[in-house]
């Protein structure tokens, strides 16, 4: 819960204990109190929102508010034990249930970055004309992307960028992909950035590093907002990409929405299409480099450093970067966040460059488990597994992160209980 609204929940137990116990009625301290609550109302709209998490507490205000002007004129309490036995077992089950939704639904909150560079961040649309949409055959004649690019920026321009652009229509469609109640995500729109939209880029002579960030499949290319915005304070420019059809939802600026297409859960299916996750992200990279797709992306180019290029990215995202690595030499070094290595082979030596492998710990579980059992989904860790152990080669790294499960890579795990998450292919 935000602390204004853990203000206005306890001010209004205590305002509700006073009237249900002490005095009810128009009085002048009545009046006061009531002043008291609905200024911590007009604050936590203010600060936060309204949003359904915090129906019980407004519906406990309307009846406070009843108990003053109800019978302004009937100050007295009951003074029946019974009576008061049931007013208390009542305001304590209100206060469970005002707790509750806010903690089990809580907004999403990124930390402040701490690097020195305020953040800028714009989405841009982009459309491969050499290739065909062969992900979603029935959108559009050739394959377009969507990516959101996170830089260094001056401080005190542009302005605070919302979470989503279309936000409404990703709250939905994740209800969809990752198979839970709708109004889990209804509030997603209540969270904060640090990032500034149109924000001026730095102004400097230096260059910085890019990296390009990779979505899981199912998900998006914002999953990752407070890791991409702690990136670029530090100084790197990021370039996420949405993959059509694969993502949660691609909006593009005409309006025009795609949303996850089903998957087939098989080693060839997903060996396949990571090669097209490939081609999408050499594009955006021949895009970037070029730097002259859109007006508003050239200042952003000039800050590139093209020698200093790496890659991350979370489960099949993470995937595609260790691919990339390998087969693009432009890509330096890349991370593979709880990502099974599907694609092409590893070379037999390892990628010969600087590579990290971040492994869940309850993903190292079901690998573990999986290696002699049957069943598609089973033979998808198994093989998992396996190739896992085949980067094991120097210049390549390994760790596994304790209490961790494939969500964790990813803010998305904040959204809803833990309980009512599925695992994503890897």
């Amino acid at each position: 819960m935000k602390s204004t609204e853990i203000l206005f929940v306890a001010v209004l137990i205590l305002s509700c204990l006073l009237f249900t116990f002490r005095q009810r009625g128009v009085t002048r301290n009545n009046v006061i109190i009531l002043g008291v609550d609905y200024l911590a109302l007009l604050t936590t709209l203010i600060a936060v929102g309204a949003n359904w998490r915090m129906i019980p507490t407004y519906m406990m205000l309307i009846a406070v508010t009843l108990l003053v002007f109800m019978k302004p004129k009937a100050i007295e309490v009951s003074r029946k034990k019974a009576v008061k036995l049931l007013k208390g077992t009542g305001i304590i089950l209100a206060t469970i249930l005002m707790f509750a939704l806010p903690m089990l639904f809580p907004i999403l909150t990124f930390a402040a970055p701490t690097g020195p560079y305020a953040v800028g961040t714009q989405s841009f649309h982009l459309t491969d004309t050499s290739r065909k949409e062969l992900v979603v055959p029935n959108h559009q004649v050739h394959r377009e992307l969507m990516v959101q690019v996170y830089y260094p920026a001056e401080k005190n321009t542009g302005e605070p960028a919302p979470y989503h652009a279309d936000i409404k229509a990703l709250s939905k469609q994740l209800s969809v992909t990752q198979g839970f109640p709708y109004i889990a995500t209804t509030h997603l729109g209540l969270t904060q950035t640090h990032s500034f939209t149109q924000a001026l880029p730095v102004q400097t002579d230096s260059t910085f590093p890019l990296l390009l960030f990779a979505q899981g499949m199912s998900l998006y290319g914002q999953q990752n907002t407070f890791q991409l915005e702690e990136l670029a304070s530090h100084g790197y420019v990021i370039v996420a990409l949405n993959f059509t059809g694969d993502a949660t939802t691609t909006v593009f600026p005409d309006g025009d929405q795609v949303n996850f297409t089903p998957i087939e859960n098989t080693i060839t299916y997903l060996n396949e299409r990571l090669h097209i996750w490939e081609q999408d992200v050499s594009f955006v990279l021949d895009e970037v480099m070029r730097g002259d797709f859109d007006e508003a992306f050239k200042p952003i180019a000039a800050m590139i450093n093209p020698n200093q290029i790496g890659m991350l990215g979370h489960s099949f995202g993470g995937a595609t970067s260790a691919q990339m690595l390998v087969k693009d030499e432009r890509i330096k070094a890349a991370i593979d966040m709880d990502g099974g290595l599907y694609g092409d082979p590893m070379p037999k030596d390892g990628p010969g460059k600087p590579f990290l492998l971040l492994n869940a710990e309850a993903s190292v579980r079901f690998m573990e488990e999986a290696k002699g059992e049957p069943g598609n989904r089973d033979e998808l860790f198994a093989e998992a597994y396996l190739r896992n152990q085949t980067i094991q080669k120097p210049g390549a790294y390994t760790a596994t992160i304790p209490k961790t499960n494939h969500g964790s890579y990813t803010a998305i795990w904040l959204v809803y209980l833990q309980s009512l998450m599925k695992q994503e292919p890897m």
